[in-house]
């Protein structure tokens, strides 16, 4: 197996990348979604039934494939270029991982959002299938970091602007959700739990010295969150002296990225003969998925529709609300949970058959 030498690894350790293939754990995940996605699938039946009139379910019989299908493949489009953003920025970092082993890893992020609640995703699985394949915690960690910052930056620019553009700054979904951010009562909250961090480490530092007296094990801790800390310093800093032209590039497949995700309710709604907003739309489905990150159950089951439908019953035709919600869900969960599923096996079956010992006879 070939050896890769971090740029950023504090040390200049080599690390040996392992088998490319989808761990164990994942079969061991896919039968966990074997009940999350039929109990997700029918509470969306019972929704859109208690929701939806049969004058909008006779709005089926002008539905549009090639919409639909459109939407459909814009859902996925975000694995090729997460995947892209991952390869450019670990190639840059002097990792040799190729594009079907973080393709791996965004399906392998994808199955782990979907059994974790919304606010954590898949950024453990991610974490942990990075390490496996030659990235020190650090790395591995900033790259983690870095993906979240570059989403960031183009929410903050895209949001503003598009309301603007819209000029519905005073929708009244918009007002709710920013007196919500308004609250003080959230950034109290934000605030403590950064103070007590603040705490931890600084006591942690404090105790640091006295480690090998009343607790060896604690002396091995402080060396490993060092490590970490100065590689996901050192990955920043890397980044800034040489990294620019790679930014430029991340983030453009970034908006790419955002843009296609949430261009899949508009599409939906055409595919149903339904009038667009489209900018207006995908601002809308920025604080929905914002939202999401406050319902504590595996994949935002059940408030992922509720959240939807507070924030779009008021631009779809009566009755259609649940009919909507059901489609929109379909596409930017159940249908990339299923085909992520059937991924993992495929590529688990391939590790089997790669790893049976040869009989000659």
């Amino acid at each position: 197996m070939p050896a890769v030498r971090d740029k950023t690894n504090v040390g200049a350790k080599t690390s040996t990348i392992p088998s490319t293939g989808i761990p164990e754990w994942m079969d061991q995940l896919f039968q966990k979604l074997f009940f999350l996605i039929p109990i997700g699938i029918i509470v969306n039946i019972f929704f859109y039934l208690a929701t939806t009139d049969r004058q909008a379910l006779a709005s089926v019989l002008h539905f549009s494939p090639l919409y639909f299908a459109l939407a459909m493949l814009l859902s996925i489009v975000p694995w090729f270029t997460g995947s892209l953003r991952l390869l450019i920025w670990s190639r840059f970092l002097g990792n040799r991982i190729t594009f079907p082993s973080v393709f791996k890893i965004a399906i392998g992020a994808e199955l782990g959002a979907a059994v974790s609640p919304t606010l954590i995703g898949g950024s453990a699985v991610k974490l942990g299938m990075l390490m496996r394949h030659g990235f020190t915690g650090g790395a591995a960690l900033s790259l983690s970091a870095l993906e979240n910052m570059e989403d960031i930056i183009f929410f903050l620019v895209m949001v503003p602007l598009s309301l603007t553009i819209t000029s519905s700054w005073d929708l009244p979904q918009i007002m709710i959700v920013l007196e919500k951010l308004r609250n003080p009562t959230l950034w109290a909250l934000l605030g403590g739990i950064v103070f007590c961090l603040c705490v931890i480490l600084w006591l942690v530092k404090r105790k640091a010295g006295e480690s090998r007296q009343w607790l060896p094990g604690l002396a091995v801790l402080k060396a490993k969150v060092r490590s970490v800390y100065n590689n996901f310093i050192g990955t920043y800093s890397l980044i800034a002296r040489e990294g620019k032209f790679v930014f430029a590039m991340t983030m453009t497949l970034t908006s790419f990225q955002w843009i296609c995700r949430y261009s899949i309710i508009s599409l939906l709604l055409a595919s149903m003969g339904i009038p667009v907003r489209p900018i207006l739309f995908m601002v809308l489905q920025v604080f929905v998925f914002a939202l999401m990150t406050l319902v504590p159950t595996p994949g935002a089951t059940g408030g992922a529709e509720m959240m939807f439908s507070l924030m779009y019953r008021a631009f779809l035709p009566a009755g259609t609300i649940g009919l909507v919600t059901a489609g929109w869900r379909f596409l930017t969960f159940y249908f990339l949970l299923i085909l992520a599923a059937s991924l993992s096996l495929l590529f688990g079956m391939q590790r089997r058959v790669a790893s049976r010992p040869i009989v000659y006879h």
